[in-house]
């Protein structure tokens, strides 16, 4: 679970530059789930929103000591931040369950004490009693105000149902959040909802595939300068391949989402995939497309890693009537 924030920061981003909701996003009149009218009206706000979304959903671990946006994504991937916890979690109590007897039992648990404070418990069900982490096996992690850090904290609950059995190239399962709580730095993540979580390591890269599973993912980020709430509709699927020797990161997104500052939902499609280098703050390669109301969308081409080209089709009839070049810097709020 290597990939790049950036990267997905920057993708998500670029989506939301199609999402200006016609009439103003906030308007009660076009509830969550409705397609939003792409126009140029309240880009800045769906910019955030989508930004939000990505940070929210990321398997990143960020590039540390980066310029923004990785030091923001550093401190908000709190999906990947909280799955990586709970395997970490699971991996370390099996001796201790299995230990617990000559002959342990199939279900047990552990309350292990967080690095800085508070404690998490992890329950193992060993549905095929080899007493080994395997496919089918189902590992539940409470936390309890648990701090490894003085600036993080986790509350809340994940079961992860392993849907294969974990090796040192592979790792696949379900994860399902229960309304879980990542306090980072002074931002504060809510994350309720299931996804399918598909790792593959090879000498050359590491892939990494989460697909939203029914009834949807929903995430929420408050923080002093912001506050909204985003929705991954099933079947959104984020996928991310970085380099094994980290020069080279590449996200796919494809899929609809909404967020409560649109009122509304959008559609998003990389049709080439969004490549970061690692000597770089921004991506230099890739192209995303949103579709909202009525066929409107926007083409958004990466041209190097400084700047993008934004191309509008208000009325959906397929020509991009209007283009815009922008610098990636005010793209990042």
């Amino acid at each position: 679970m290597k990939s790049s924030l950036s990267v997905l920061v920057s993708s998500t981003m670029l989506a939301a530059l199609a999402a200006c909701g016609g009439g103003g996003g906030d308007s009660p009149s076009n509830p969550a789930g409705d397609k939003v009218t792409i126009t140029s009206a309240n880009q800045d706000q769906v910019v955030r929103a989508s930004v939000n979304a990505g940070l929210s959903v990321s398997m990143a671990q960020g590039r540390a000591g980066g310029a923004s946006p990785a030091s923001v994504a550093d401190r908000t991937h709190a999906l990947g931040a909280v799955l990586e916890r709970a395997m970490t979690a699971g991996r370390g109590s099996r001796k201790g369950i299995e230990s617990a007897s000559v002959h342990p039992s199939v279900s047990g648990s552990d309350t292990q004490p967080c690095g800085f404070s508070g404690s998490l418990t992890v329950s193992v069900d060993d549905h095929d009693g080899n007493n080994a982490l395997s496919s089918g096996d189902v590992i539940s992690v409470s936390f309890a105000q648990c701090k490894d850090s003085a600036t993080s904290t986790m509350n809340g609950a994940i079961s992860i149902t392993l849907t294969g059995t974990p090796t040192a190239t592979q790792f696949a399962a379900n994860a399902n959040f229960q309304n879980v709580v990542v306090v980072q730095d002074g931002v504060t993540s809510t994350i309720a909802g299931n996804v399918t979580v598909a790792e593959n390591d090879t000498d050359l890269d590491t892939v990494t595939t989460l697909d939203v599973g029914s009834g949807g993912l929903t995430a929420s980020t408050a923080s002093s300068g912001y506050n909204d709430s985003v929705s991954f509709a099933s079947g959104f699927v984020i996928r991310t391949d970085e380099a094994t020797s980290g020069a080279r990161t590449s996200v796919s997104l494809s899929g609809t989402m909404s967020a409560q500052s649109l009122g509304g939902s959008i559609t998003i499609s990389t049709p080439q995939a969004l490549v970061q280098l690692s000597t770089d703050n921004y991506p230099s390669a890739g192209q995303v497309i949103v579709t909202g109301a009525t066929g409107s969308a926007v083409r958004a081409t990466v041209l190097d890693n400084t700047q993008v080209r934004v191309e509008l089709d208000a009325n959906g009839d397929g020509t991009y009537e209007s283009t815009a070049t922008v610098a990636w810097t005010s793209l990042i709020v």
